[in-house]
């Protein structure tokens, strides 16, 4: 099967498992997607306050990985997340190399003129938002500010471009590798903004062939 541009979860998973591999670690990929995202971020807007809201997973770790790549540019960059006790695996180092002071996420303040990078949750959401964490996506949405998802707007599933409950209205969303099925179907394509992909730096051997 020749590669596709658009991956379901399945697909991407398989990919990232052979990336591991070549690698020899697993949060290497991580920082390079982190990174990279970044990098496009820093094309995106001026020197705006940037405020990076990050969930429990690795899309959480992502953020980390972007806010200190951005404070190292010289920006001034918020972090607002869970307690460092819900964080585990990569998501977890990654918070340990952050080198800004995080806030909980309960205390989101979200200023004027600011951009948000959503970070809550990846493709592989599995049940409706609830609790803290809607409110924190219907603050964001309520603000109007720019806002930046990385690889899919929090609370939309990516193979169905279903709707979790809630999700983040993204004015662009970076999408990591590929495009997701569920960037592509309705009703997550309305809520994804203008999509970009990103080169994260998966070895271009693995395009070939998805079983």
């Amino acid at each position: 099967m020749k590669f596709k541009k658009v991956l379901s979860i399945k697909d991407i998973k398989k990919l990232e498992i052979q990336e591991f591999k070549r690698r020899g670690n697993s949060f290497s990929l991580m920082k390079s997607a982190g990174t990279a995202a970044a990098k496009i971020i820093l094309k995106l807007i001026k020197k705006q306050p940037i405020i990076v809201v990050c969930g429990p997973g690795n899309n959480g770790g992502d953020g980390f990985i972007l806010a200190e790549h951005l404070r190292k540019k010289g920006y001034k960059v918020d972090v607002f997340c869970l307690q460092k006790k819900y964080y585990k695996g990569d998501a977890l180092k990654a918070l340990n190399q952050l080198q800004i002071k995080s806030k909980n996420i309960l205390d989101l303040k979200i200023k004027k003129k600011s951009v948000i990078i959503d970070c809550l949750f990846g493709t592989g959401i599995s049940r409706n938002v609830s609790g803290f964490l809607r409110k924190v996506i219907l603050k964001i949405n309520k603000s109007k500010q720019k806002t930046i998802s990385i690889d899919i707007p929090s609370g939309i599933h990516g193979d169905t471009g279903k709707v979790y409950g809630y999700a983040i209205r993204a004015n662009v969303t970076l999408a990591l590798h590929s495009k997701k099925i569920g960037h592509t179907l309705y009703p997550g394509r309305n809520y994804c903004g203008k999509i970009i992909v990103v080169d994260i730096g998966m070895s271009k051997k693995f395009n070939n062939y998805i079983e």
